[in-house]
């Protein structure tokens, strides 16, 4: 992976139907998004991503951060692929030390001091103070640009769904996830991208978080939690606060979109995460489960009626990811990616000349679509562009292969829901007739044999 691509890699992450669970709750439309499918598999990865990008376009090499949380580990993955060192002050007590990925980076360098991640923070912004590092820790610039990367993450929502959401559902504990995601909705919304915001559903523990207490006491303004009030949980310690920065924009934002604010107990997640996941193929952490476990909740409290509805999962996984990626975000050199797909054809394939071409063309006004199984590259699909918009279809599957070692796995069916998706089903293909396992396939998926392709040889045949 080149830092060059890592845009590809970082964001993009799919959207995808819940179908099991539209059945099981006669909801028509479910969609998660899966933030796991990041790099290094947590939503946390587009903050880490900014911060690198930040520090370098300002000429700093060297990140300061006080903290042992999930950021740490965004930046340690990170820091492989960019030119940056990451400076990390960490409690004496911590148990980062045991951890390999961690201490095997030699482009981290680990400071062990204080007693709590006060303590530390307060040490690495001094470091980056007397050193003139980049400050990574917790403050106006990194508050900002986090509630970019949520508000980029609105966007790709919206630009998949092509389609107003209904309502939105977020984990959140300092009220960032909840104010990004709404900053970028407005944005989309003057834009004149959807006409309406969705309602957008704050997610959190039920045992010390001033967004749900303050919702909960009808209040429009943020009351502080009391610290007898605060009861930690190994599922809910990221998500307690006596009162935060960015807490008043959230509640706002739930307020202003006809929103809710969700309390959750540990009692309740672990119900309801073990009845999604006995539905849905979908790996997520217990302490990430709070948004569809929120949904499932509002759902049985009737609350919740037929719509497009999209819960957000900071380290939701499945094992299959579909990218789009243009000419300068291939995960190959260019030759080396049309050799891959002309080498995935086997006996279906063009020659190398024709392949090209209709690359190009995809590249220039279709779309390519690349699938990972397990973080390797295991399909691909050229969607070229056709001139017409009536007479033939707009869009035309040009090329679909899979890696043949990985087989079994949807990939070629979920390379073709999202090509039909982009196309919003406006799209042709070409099928050798002997291919009977492929005609079955498109037509269980909506294609009919409407006429044979037939190709002009008649000068051969004139010489013969």
């Amino acid at each position: 992976m080149k830092n060059t691509a890592m845009r590809t890699y970082v964001g993009r992450t799919p959207l995808i139907r819940a179908k099991n669970l539209e059945e099981k709750l006669g909801i028509r439309k479910i969609y998660l998004k899966l933030e796991g499918n990041n790099p290094s598999g947590h939503l946390e990865d587009r903050l880490a991503y900014l911060i690198v990008r930040d520090a370098l376009s300002k000429g700093q090499k060297n990140i300061c951060l006080g903290n042992s949380g999930r950021l740490l580990y965004s930046l340690a993955y990170l820091s492989k692929y960019f030119d940056v060192n990451l400076v990390l002050f960490a409690p004496k007590d911590s148990r980062i030390s045991e951890n390999r990925f961690i201490m095997d980076n030699d482009k981290i360098e680990i400071h062990a001091v204080g007693e709590n991640e006060m303590d530390c923070i307060e040490k690495s912004n001094q470091c980056a103070e007397e050193n003139r590092y980049y400050n990574a820790n917790p403050g106006m610039t990194n508050n900002i640009l986090y509630i970019y990367s949520f508000s980029y993450l609105a966007s790709e929502i919206n630009t998949r769904l092509k389609k107003d959401p209904t309502t939105l559902f977020s984990q959140t504990g300092e009220g960032f996830s909840i104010s990004g995601l709404y900053s970028g909705l407005k944005q989309s919304w003057i834009n004149e991208e959807i006409e309406q915001l969705p309602q957008l559903f704050a997610c959190s523990t039920s045992e010390g978080n001033p967004i749900v207490e303050s919702f909960k006491k009808g209040s429009r303004e943020i009351i502080k939690v009391q610290e007898e009030d605060i009861s930690e949980s190994k599922y809910n310690k990221n998500l307690l606060h006596q009162i935060d920065g960015n807490a008043q924009e959230a509640l706002n934002a739930v307020y202003d979109t006809k929103g809710a604010v969700v309390s959750i107990s540990d009692e309740e997640l672990l119900r309801y995460k073990e009845e999604f996941q006995a539905l849905e193929n979908i790996h997520v952490s217990t302490e990430n489960a709070y948004p569809i476990a929120a949904f499932m909740k509002t759902y049985e409290e009737g609350k919740l009626e037929n719509g497009t509805h999209v819960v957000v999962l900071k380290d939701g996984k499945v094992d299959l990811d579909i990218k789009e990626v243009d000419k300068k975000t291939l995960p190959l050199p260019y030759d080396e990616f049309l050799e891959l797909l002309d080498s995935w054809l086997i006996q279906y394939s063009d020659p190398l000349v024709e392949i090209q071409e209709a690359f190009d063309n995809a590249l220039e006004g279709g779309f390519v679509l690349t699938a990972y199984f397990d973080d390797e590259l295991a399909g691909i699909c050229v969607l070229s562009k056709t001139s017409f918009d009536d007479f033939f279809p707009k869009y035309h599957l040009s090329y679909i292969a899979t890696k043949k070692e990985i087989k079994g796995k949807g990939i070629g069916t979920q390379l073709m829901q999202r090509a039909i998706e982009l196309a919003e089903g406006n799209l042709s293909l070409h099928v050798e007739v002997e291919n009977e396992n492929a005609i079955k396939l498109y037509e269980k998926m909506g294609f009919k044999r409407k006429y044979y392709r037939m190709l002009y040889d008649g000068l051969e045949k004139q010489e013969d």
